[in-house]
């Protein structure tokens, strides 16, 4: 946690910076906060408040009537404390970013907060001596900032001309090597923040890359970085006149995005727990994590893909998973398992979706791992080759589905605590049912001349 001896310490070797960036993360993972003048920076420790809602904002920034924090309690202040403190690189050095949390009035943890809802998943770990190990991987696609003529995001012109990024380029140096001075400059921006960004990579759609964070001990710390890797990512690309898109499927006839999670379990002596003695097998630890994973995927199917773009990322032979089934080093499964042995035995979670909150990604994840090591929970056989409807579970693919798997298991509300739970379930169904009002371009090319 920061303090204000360190913040004021920040201040000191930054003297240029004039404006502080609170930020929160809300339920959907937006950047929500105001700015402070750095001039009262010891405000950010307790002494500056906002109201509760704000993390229940919809999608479109409205606020969620059905959940009553705003009506039924009178949308209290909560008491906003900064846990980290850095440069905002993309600033020239005038802003720095004060990522935040928020209590209640009493000190309690507010309900409505994400990290407070993962930082109750990791308490539960610690209190059995374990830590987990998380490493996230990010994938995202840089557009033109102008849209096409259609109104419709396009691939952005290649920095060595006026060249459109317009085909397949994964792993591929010649397309990366032109956006290397950006996405460094992405890397260098995250670090600044205190995140481990190291790996980059071309993806495979047009414009599409992945930036990989090194694994900490620790859930609290990797959503933190998950999150400000992508503030990071989105401001840099707009100093140099492009988006950033996390959504799940930027482009119809492209891959998709995902976030995937790389997690290991480490008991009070440092060993990894999945660390097993046979190549081919989990060993108990391991398979009870993988169990309670595939056990209770279909009902925080809403936090994988909390979005109604985030559904058409989902189909056959797109590696992105549409069952709950696992794999030995098999990425067409929801549940990867790279090694079984060694300080790499671990296990790689592939169903979220670039637009996903990691705080709630990984809080799931976490609860599920933990039910099932303490469980047992049987896994079953692996998958050999493509996953399929053999293979497990379906996951529930679809937007409204998702919301009712969620509403109708009692295990989000273990994930999550049972307010969070409900205010997010009503906060979806307010999305769905504004987004619903709107006719698209699809509706009147297809069906306006021929039903």
């Amino acid at each position: 946690m920061l303090t204000p001896e360190a913040a004021r310490a920040f201040l000191a070797a930054h003297p240029s910076v004039a404006t502080i960036e609170l930020v929160f993360p809300d339920m959907n993972g937006v950047a929500r906060g105001k700015h402070l003048p750095a001039d009262q920076i010891d405000k950010l420790f307790g002494k500056v408040r906002m109201p509760a809602s704000l993390y229940n904002l919809d999608i479109l920034s409205a606020d969620v009537e059905k959940a009553g924090i705003a009506l039924s309690r009178g949308d209290p202040d909560g008491f906003c404390h900064a846990v980290r403190l850095g440069p905002a690189r993309w600033s020239g050095g005038r802003r720095a970013v004060a990522l935040m949390t928020m209590t209640e009035a009493d000190g309690s943890p507010c309900p409505y907060d994400p990290r407070q809802a993962l930082a109750q998943v990791e308490a539960r770990f610690r209190a059995r001596g374990l830590v987990p190990v998380i490493a996230p991987e990010l994938e995202f696609y840089l557009v033109d900032a102008a849209r096409d003529a259609s109104g419709r995001a396009q691939p952005p012109l290649s920095p060595l001309g006026n060249e459109r990024l317009s085909e397949a380029q994964i792993y591929r140096l010649s397309i990366q090597n032109p956006f290397a001075g950006i996405i460094e400059e992405m890397i260098l921006a995250a670090r600044d923040l205190g995140c481990g960004a190291d790996v980059a990579l071309a993806e495979f759609g047009p414009g599409q890359f992945e930036i990989n964070l090194t694994h900490v001990a620790g859930a609290l710390e990797a959503a933190d970085q998950a999150f400000l890797l992508r503030l990071a990512i989105r401001e840099t690309a707009r100093r140099h006149g492009m988006e950033a898109s996390f959504m799940a499927k930027t482009y119809g006839d492209c891959a998709g995005s995902g976030l995937h999670f790389h997690v290991s379990v480490l008991d009070a002596q440092g060993h990894n727990i999945f660390a097993g003695d046979a190549p081919d097998r989990p060993n108990r630890a391991l398979a009870g994590a993988i169990g309670g994973l595939k056990r209770h995927m279909a009902a925080s199917m809403l936090l994988f893909a909390p979005h109604l773009n985030s559904f058409r990322r989902f189909g056959p032979g797109t590696y992105a998973p549409f069952v709950a089934a696992w794999g030995l080093d098999n990425r067409s499964t929801a549940i990867r398992v790279p090694a079984t042995t060694g300080a790499a035995a671990r296990i790689e979670h592939r169903l979220a979706g670039a637009d996903a909150n990691a705080y709630l990604a990984l809080a799931a994840i976490l609860q599920a791992m933990l039910e099932g090591m303490d469980e047992a929970t049987d896994p079953g056989p692996p998958t050999r080759g493509e996953a399929g409807p053999g293979d497990g579970p379906l996951l529930p693919l679809g937007w409204g589905r998702a919301v009712i798997a969620f509403q109708e298991d009692p295990f989000p509300a273990r994930a999550l605590g049972a307010e969070f739970a409900r205010c997010y379930a009503l906060m979806k169904e307010q999305e769905m049912a504004r987004l619903n009002l709107r006719v698209t371009d699809v509706d009147y090319d297809v069906y306006l001349r021929s039903v």
